[in-house]
């Protein structure tokens, strides 16, 4: 870019340049290229620019219907509606210190029934309350609605840095992950992934069922344990105490992105490491993850440990190591989680990889990931493509993959080559398991060609199966002989497949002869409307939902309108 666009947006500096101690340091942006893609990656994909001039770009959503919703550090929401490029902006009040910003966002997997969105906050209004997750009910206007607070941030301490801002849903639940509020050194001294009396160093899990509204669920690893190993402050001496009970997993530094993976409930995390090691971990409810005590696959040792480090405390764990970890070399030292690679129409050699960047490197590479999806390949590292400070990587409703870059201040969208490529023009069938996605089940193909007809064939019925989860119709059966010498002919096929309304075949005329109806075959069918970010892996179904006509677009024209009104709703914001 020759030059950074409305400059009004630009608020505290924070998301510049991961270090190697994990601080944001909020450096200038620079006129950058966007992401580009290298090696086999290349030959696979199209990448393009998807939004440029933007300020601190941290996490953005794909809804259902192909509207994308993105957000900024300082706390700006851009709307991008279906068939065009025109963002609405609106605006959340956030503290902006360090790191501390807007920092994620993730739709309702049934968003199209509900219209939720989540966004993880920094909120205050002091050093007690800063992290927060807020629902809203979005609207068909495209701007924010009743606010809704699910974690109000109690337990949570204002950091120096490391905020996290990883979240995700999955099965009825919200998850966040929280850093531990910073305080470097080597080796490490913030106690808090240890202490669980405090939500930082942590991932907490809490309800979203309206009855237990942010409430932590029945099988919550601390539920049921009265009293565990805590601490008065980051650096305080362990004693027993009471737990924070929404906390999921513990032993983490900076957790700043993690994904669940909704094929098999595993949860991948990328720990922003300190001064050595940088970490992919698959997260295990109830475990120790290992910091402060260990960095990855560095074992500090610290004097302050208590015997056995993770099982000296209380709940005892074993320190459950990284599935990865990589060094602070040419240039590397900040993670940024991804998620495994199975979208909708993407090439067979990379549904089963795990993609992630580095901050600082600019590097973004992928693993293959094992046969059960909880591990790695050894030695499988492979490079995708270059980048600027990413910050976020999603996979949208639409099955493309976004890559949000705070340094040029830009966002890029990479299409399987070959596939539709504007924003909703590909929905992904398979929904999360145990949610109903919008339609609710649908019915499979007709699963017999019907009974037995005395003058008219029989009615075809519709093999029930359940949309989403299920992407194949009923099995085919055969068509009912007719009793009388005019045998019935093959009653019509449903003409709903996966997902949709059930339908039932027609009813057969009169034959002129005796003898077997033929095969009723499944029908193709609607697909059920996924959730943002879904799981999409297995068989996809593609629908056109409705798109703009282009998706590249630079915002300078069109923003430089809004910069006066901007900067007077800036001004006058409590920062």
């Amino acid at each position: 870019m020759a030059q950074r666009r409305h400059a009004s947006w630009q608020g505290s500096a924070v998301l510049g340049a991961l270090t190697a101690l994990g601080v944001l340091l909020g450096a200038p942006a620079s006129a950058l290229a966007n992401t580009t893609l290298t090696g086999e990656a290349a030959t696979a994909f199209d990448a393009k620019l998807f939004i440029d001039g933007l300020d601190q770009p941290t996490d953005l959503t794909v809804l259902p219907d192909g509207r994308v919703i993105l957000i900024q550090k300082s706390g700006d929401v851009l709307t991008f509606p279906v068939g065009s490029m025109d963002p609405v902006q609106d605006h959340i009040m956030v503290s902006t210190n360090s790191e501390q910003g807007l920092l994620g966002i993730v739709a309702d997997p049934a968003f199209a029934t509900n219209n939720y969105i989540y966004v993880y906050a920094d909120s205050g209004p002091d050093g007690n309350n800063r992290h927060q997750i807020v629902r809203y009910k979005f609207g068909a206007d495209n701007k924010l609605g009743t606010k809704t607070v699910i974690v109000d941030g109690t337990n949570l301490q204002a950091p120096a840095n490391h905020d996290g801002g990883g979240i995700d849903i999955f099965q009825g639940n919200i998850y966040m992950s929280v850093g531990d509020t910073g305080a470097n050194a080597t080796p490490p001294t913030n106690r808090y992934g240890s202490c669980l009396n405090h939500g930082n160093g942590k991932v907490l899990r809490v309800s979203l069922a309206e009855a237990t509204l942010g409430q932590p669920p029945a099988d919550n690893p601390l539920m049921n344990v009265p009293m565990v190993t805590g601490c008065d402050n980051q650096g305080g001496d362990y004693k027993l105490t009471a737990p924070d009970k929404r906390i999921w997993a513990w032993g983490f530094r900076n957790p700043f992105r993690m994904w669940i993976d909704k094929t098999t409930g595993k949860m991948w995390v990328g720990d922003v490491g300190e001064t050595t090691r940088e970490e992919i971990t698959v997260a295990q409810m109830g475990k120790h993850h290992g910091y402060p005590f260990r960095e990855g696959t560095k074992d500090w040792m610290q004097a302050f440990a208590p015997a056995g480090e993770c099982t000296g405390m209380t709940p005892s764990s074993e320190c459950i190591g990284p599935v990865y970890d990589y060094g602070h070399d040419n240039g590397n030292n900040c993670v940024i989680g991804g998620r495994i690679l199975d979208g909708c129409g993407w090439p067979a050699a990379f549904k089963s990889r795990y993609i992630f960047a580095d901050h600082g490197s600019g590097k973004i590479s992928t693993l293959d990931v094992n046969a059960t999806r909880d591990g790695i390949v050894a030695n499988s590292q492979k490079d995708f493509a270059t980048s600027h400070q990413v910050t976020a990587m999603r996979m949208g409703s639409d099955n493309a993959l976004y890559v949000l870059e705070e340094g040029p201040g830009v966002v890029t969208r990479i299409t399987a080559k070959g596939s539709m490529s504007t924003p909703g023009s590909c929905v992904a069938v398979n929904a999360e398991p145990g949610v109903t996605p919008a339609g609710g089940s649908g019915a499979g193909g007709a699963a017999t060609g019907g009974t037995s007809g005395a003058a008219t064939g029989g009615t075809a019925t519709a093999g029930a199966a359940t949309g989403g989860n299920n992407p194949t119709g009923g099995t085919p059966g055969s068509g009912g002989t007719g009793t009388t010498p005019a045998a019935g002919t093959t009653g019509n096929p449903s003409t709903s497949g996966s997902g949709g309304a059930t339908a039932t075949g027609g009813t057969g005329t009169a034959g002129a002869t005796p003898g077997a109806g033929t095969t009723s075959n499944p029908g193709a069918g609607t697909a059920p409307i996924a959730n943002s970010d879904s799981g999409d892996s297995g068989g996809c179904g593609c629908q056109v939902v409705g798109a703009p006509a282009a998706s590249t677009f630079g915002l300078g024209a069109l923003l430089a309108g809004l910069g006066m009104a901007l900067r007077r709703r800036r001004g006058k914001q409590a920062r």
